[in-house]
């Protein structure tokens, strides 16, 4: 046994374990049988987590001797995939560690269209028994471009957060964290430097903006603390992040409670006067970051491939965040359920004659989408048709295949989570017919659970044909309908151009997409954001084909990014993205005027905060309200219970509405368990710096 410290400092800021428990840590990893990490990458995790003591299992006692058996039961949590059961050990972490997640799907093919930024060589890690261990190896040629890709996702994290309507870093300093981050271990080949950390499958914002409140760059993470921060020479860093966090953390605890105005900056002595400056940064560092001193997290320790199939260990990472994160640069391939399906989906429609050989090659990746039609805008009609028509198919025969190879009840019985599945297979077989373009499920109009069982409607119309009697003058049921399609077939335009995102993640305004889309279509300006988008779409499907996309007269380039209040100004600085949308079409609840959208009225967020004025009134109403519902249910109970005598047609009625008000309750609990969270208690840490040696490492 290593001896303790002598005087382990208090702080509410927490060190790392002492090195005794570390290395029980790394050996329970080494036994138990869910863990494929090996000894590197589970040295890194040990410093990424704290009060590691009763995390380890252990049989015996003193006198027979303690022997590490694993880590305990209670904190792993087995996640199954559909590529494998992934393993998740839930622990405390400092705020300050960990690193963000670089290859998230959303990122990856940016990175790949993007001639000038590196784009790494992305490769399982084997064990000795040639299974898949729970590591992601990425190769770079050299550091420096290892730095070029990350400054370029650091750009695209911060560009995502344009949708939020809240400042999450400000949220973070004041609220902290409730919401377990999970991390994985991805080791960096650069040259002949290998090292492991650990990356955000998910929480990559959270982490960079936990970093940034305690005065660290998201490279910190990933590439080790530059030394002159703690007063080394430049051009050195600590890699292991043993070599420089407890001495971080003493700084930040030896501040801690102090108000930085207090410290007073001398004005006739020039050293002093720095000193008291860095004294007051380390104070406000303190005071920003206590919120986050200490947060939840999940490691993925392990992974079981599922029986059967091709270990992937980053598709099941992938599988489990709605195929939003993990996955290697142009690597979004048939691995995940939805593509499989959508493939069986698609064979069997052709050997039934239902699709064309030209169609089934589209639909498989096989030929470019841009050749279901020389004009650019019909082939982007006749796309997301045919996919409508292969996943949501209106005539018997196909219902009846569809049903039968996505193993679903008859088309009566079909239920919201079967229309959720039907859009997750829609945006597999949209992303692989235009040659990976990645339109995430969640950001697309998933049809309602009625037009699984009957189909989309479509008017027919060819694509100019549809765009006039979309934007005819006259209103009448026609153009209803045109314009209802239309915005339909725009999506995965928007999508694609980052201007419509789903209610889903941190975004601003949780209305569904369809409720946007509805808002939008009874505006003229409406219109011509989807004949844009079309347009935006054709253009990327031209490219991918290998030809060149030549502008329609009139148009301009970036165009869809470009609109404001309805007209299209080249020099406008504002794009058309998710918070413009919001703002620019709100819920409408009158008739098709055919008018420029209207402002909106306060934004979720805002709503919120004008709610919290009463915080003891809203419990008050929840608490009614929740008490009103239980007696209402209960007296219903007669009226619609089992032994009632209902048709098929009444009881298929009732089961649906029940499916409304479950989703409904089921969120209500979502909520109740954030409400009940409880800050986690710093005062008791461990740990010191008289064990570490600073300044030891070399030059990188």
């Amino acid at each position: 046994m290593s001896p303790r410290r002598p005087k382990p400092p208090s702080g509410r800021f927490p060190y790392l374990d002492e090195p005794e428990y570390r290395s029980q840590f790394v050996e329970a990893g080494l036994t138990d049988p869910r863990c494929t990490l090996d000894r590197s990458a589970l040295e890194r995790m040990a410093t990424e987590a704290i009060n590691l003591k009763p995390l380890i299992a252990t049989s015996g006692n003193k006198t027979t001797g303690i022997v590490v058996t694993g880590f305990k039961d209670a904190a792993v949590d087995p996640v199954p995939t559909e590529h494998g059961t992934l393993y998740q050990l839930r622990v405390k972490q400092p705020g300050l560690a960990s690193a963000i997640n670089q290859f998230n799907i959303r990122f990856a093919y940016d990175v790949a269209q993007n001639a000038t930024v590196p784009t790494p060589r992305v490769v399982p890690v084997k064990t000795p028994e040639s299974g898949q261990q729970a590591v992601l190896e990425v190769e770079f040629a050299s550091e420096e471009t290892l730095l070029e890709h990350l400054t370029f996702i650091e750009g695209r994290l911060t560009a995502a957060e344009k949708a939020r309507k809240y400042d999450l870093k400000a949220d973070l300093a004041v609220s902290g964290q409730s919401e377990r981050a999970i991390y994985h271990i991805v080791r960096y080949r650069v040259g002949d430097q290998v090292w492991d950390t650990t990356g955000a499958t998910a929480g990559s914002n959270r982490t960079r903006h936990r970093h940034d409140l305690f005065g660290l760059q998201p490279a910190v993470g990933l590439l080790g603390l530059p030394q002159k921060v703690l007063g080394g020479p430049d051009g050195q860093r600590w890699r292991n992040p043993a070599d420089w966090r407890d001495r971080y953390t003493a700084q930040l605890n030896t501040y801690d409670g102090i108000d930085p105005e207090d410290i007073e900056i001398p004005v006739d002595d020039p050293e002093k006067a720095k000193e008291a400056l860095e004294a007051r940064r380390w104070a406000e560092l303190a005071a920003s970051a206590l919120q986050v001193a200490t947060t939840d997290a999940a490691f993925v320790i392990g992974y079981l491939p599922a029986e059967g199939t091709r270990p992937d260990f980053d598709a099941a990472l992938a599988s489990t965040n709605l195929r939003t994160h993990l996955r290697g640069p142009l690597d979004f391939t048939g691995t995940n359920q939805a593509m499989a399906s959508g493939r069986k989906l698609v064979d069997c429609a052709y050997a039934d004659n239902a699709i064309t050989e030209l169609e089934h090659a589209v639909l498989t990746g096989a030929s470019p989408a841009a050749n279901l039609h020389d004009d650019p805008r019909e082939a982007v009609v006749n796309l997301v048709r045919l996919v409508d028509r292969v996943v949501f198919p209106s005539d018997i025969r196909s219902l009846r295949r569809t049903t039968k190879v996505l193993v679903e009840p008859s088309p009566a019985h079909l239920r919201a989570k079967h229309a959720e599945t039907r859009g997750e297979i829609r945006s597999a077989l949209l992303t692989a017919s235009v040659g990976g373009v990645d339109l995430p499920a969640a950001a697309m109009d998933t049809p309602h659970q009625k037009m699984v069982r009957q189909g989309i409607p479509t008017t027919g119309l060819s694509a100019a044909k549809l765009i006039a009697a979309a934007t005819s003058p006259e209103p009448s049921g026609g153009r209803d309908a045109a314009r209802t399609e239309l915005a339909h077939i725009a999506v995965p335009g928007l999508v694609n151009g980052k201007v419509l995102l789903g209610s889903y993640g941190s975004t601003g305004d949780r209305r569904a997409v369809s409720t946007k889309l509805a808002a939008a279509r009874i505006t003229d300006d409406g219109v011509r954001l989807f004949i844009e988008a079309i347009d935006a779409f054709a253009a990327v499907m031209q490219l991918r084909a290998g030809r060149e996309a030549t502008p329609r007269p009139g148009a301009s380039a970036g165009r869809l990014r470009q609109v404001a209040d309805g007209a299209v100004d080249p020099n406008a600085t504002k794009p058309a993205d998710s918070e413009w949308f919001t703002s620019h079409w709100p819920v409408e609840n009158g008739g098709s005027s055919g008018g420029a959208g209207t402002p909106s009225a306060l934004s979720p967020s805002e709503q919120w905060a004008e709610k919290l004025k009463d915080t003891t009134g809203l419990v008050n109403n929840a608490r009614k309200t929740v008490t009103a519902l239980s007696k209402h249910f209960e007296a219903m109970h007669s009226l619609v219970g089992p032994d009632r005598e209902m048709t098929a047609d009444e009881r298929q009625y009732w089961e649906d509405e029940l499916d409304t008000v479950g989703s409904n309750v089921e969120a209500a609990v979502k909520h109740l368990r954030k409400l009940r969270y409880r800050p986690t208690d710093t005062d008791v840490t461990t740990g010191g710096i008289g064990d570490f040696t600073f300044g030891t490492e070399e030059a990188e």
